[in-house]
């Protein structure tokens, strides 16, 4: 189906197996939106247009449960539904819960754990079975094609391939004939289109299954683009240099001191122990804000953007939020470009923004190679205790290559936020 409007609003859910967990992940104090997520890119690219919130959750939910482990949690709840190890029954018997969130538009992928076990027939039948239940609620949808594998995981020839071909020739018929359901097919992003097996670009995977950074963005990028025509225009947002918090009259204003400096003023200094062989500040064609640049040979850098000792005003189960701009030139040394909010507070959570992707060699997986520039956003945390010190930083980490890499980010926000829609996970 061809959309003809956008729609109204930015929520966007996820409902799926891995594929969409990953994009998101938490532990007992942090929670994280990962580079190597398709949705945590597209989220970047398109400037704060689209909106996937998640929070941290360590409650363990029935039926949520991460590969089936009984009594183990995703640490998370929000827009991403993604439960890894799920087969399609699985994630149809979860639709009720996902129905109670607040979202304006819902990606749906279902299927891929089915390939080994159950025929084409029932794999798409379950695939169309969820997607009328959320039609059927008034929901727009976008259905996601069977994601290739390597030819580690599905054998050449195999049968799951063939399978996995059907499937989606049939989800694009089934789409095509239900209003309000789209197709968003990602495998066009992430194939090798000149493999004979179809498998994935060297370097989108690290296991065959599953996406590393390059693939996530690679993917992102593509769904970024095509969400272009489905939500409402982006209007970039303008902050005031007077839009400061104060508990009376302004609580929603921004913590951070001077968000917009003149071209004279840094927002941060880099700590004497990078190796930093830039950093200034400058202006940047049609926008209002100063940008500091920074210029990095190797190694490891945290910008901290808060004064030094920054004292939380906001009270107990207050919730806040962070982000920035970034515009990052091209380099094949990125490892971490990633935005931190602390609560330094007992029991204080951590939020990392586009956090790096340990390949589990020790090596963190690339950033892209090409320029790029969007918005980073932390997930929202609940301040746990009152009057402790906040962090804002920016991570950037590069490894060595003869020439120094160049990012810039301008706009830095920490304000106080509304608390993220509970739905079902009250």
């Amino acid at each position: 189906m061809t959309v003809t409007s956008p729609i109204h609003g930015s929520r966007v859910a996820l409902l799926g197996t891995s594929l969409v967990q990953q994009n998101h992940d938490a532990g007992e104090r942090h929670i994280r939106s990962s580079a190597r997520g398709w949705s945590t890119w597209a989220e970047v690219l398109t400037h704060g247009q689209l909106d996937i919130t998640v929070f941290h959750d360590p409650r363990v939910h029935p039926g949520w449960e991460p590969s089936g482990r009984v009594g183990d949690s995703r640490g998370f709840g929000g827009l991403n539904a993604g439960v890894s190890g799920q087969k399609a029954l699985d994630i149809a018997n979860r639709i009720d819960q996902v129905l109670a969130l607040d979202f304006d538009l819902i990606i749906v992928d279902a299927g891929t754990n089915d390939m080994m076990v159950e025929t084409k027939e029932t794999i798409q039948a379950i695939r169309e079975a969820i997607v009328s239940r959320l039609l059927d609620a008034g929901k727009l949808v976008i259905l996601l094609p069977i994601l290739a594998r390597g030819t580690q995981k599905w054998s050449a020839g195999g049968s799951e391939r063939a399978k996995a071909q059907w499937i989606n020739q049939k989800s694009r018929a089934f789409a095509a004939r239900r209003p309000r359901c789209h197709i968003f097919d990602w495998n066009s992003a992430w194939v090798d289109w000149h493999s004979a097996d179809g498998v994935p670009h060297a370097g989108f995977s690290d296991d065959g299954t599953h996406f590393s950074v390059p693939g996530g963005h690679a993917v992102g990028k593509a769904l970024a683009e095509y969400l272009r025509g489905l939500l409402a225009p982006h209007v970039p947002e303008r902050w005031a240099r007077d839009d400061r918090f104060d508990p009376v009259h302004n609580p929603l204003g921004s913590f951070v001191p001077d968000p917009l400096p003149g071209n004279a003023k840094a927002f941060a200094r880099p700590p004497s122990d990078c190796d930093v062989t830039a950093s200034r500040a400058v202006s940047s064609t049609g926008h209002p804000a100063g940008w500091q640049e920074i210029s990095l040979e190797g190694g490891h850098c945290v910008l901290e953007i808060l004064p030094e000792g920054f004292i939380n005003p906001l009270p107990a189960g207050a919730w806040v939020r962070a982000s920035c701009a970034v515009e990052v030139d091209a380099h094949d040394g990125w490892r971490d470009i990633s935005l931190v909010l602390e609560d330094c507070g007992p029991e204080g959570l951590t939020a990392q923004a586009l956090a790096p992707f340990d390949l589990g060699d020790g090596n963190l997986a690339s950033y892209p190679t090409e320029a790029w520039s969007g918005m980073l956003r932390t997930p929202p945390i609940k301040i746990k205790t009152p009057s402790q010190r906040l962090r804002l930083a920016l991570n950037l980490r590069i490894v060595s290559s003869g020439r120094p890499a160049t990012m810039r980010f301008s706009t830095p926000q920490l304000r106080q936020v509304d608390p993220p829609a509970l739905g079902w996970h009250r």
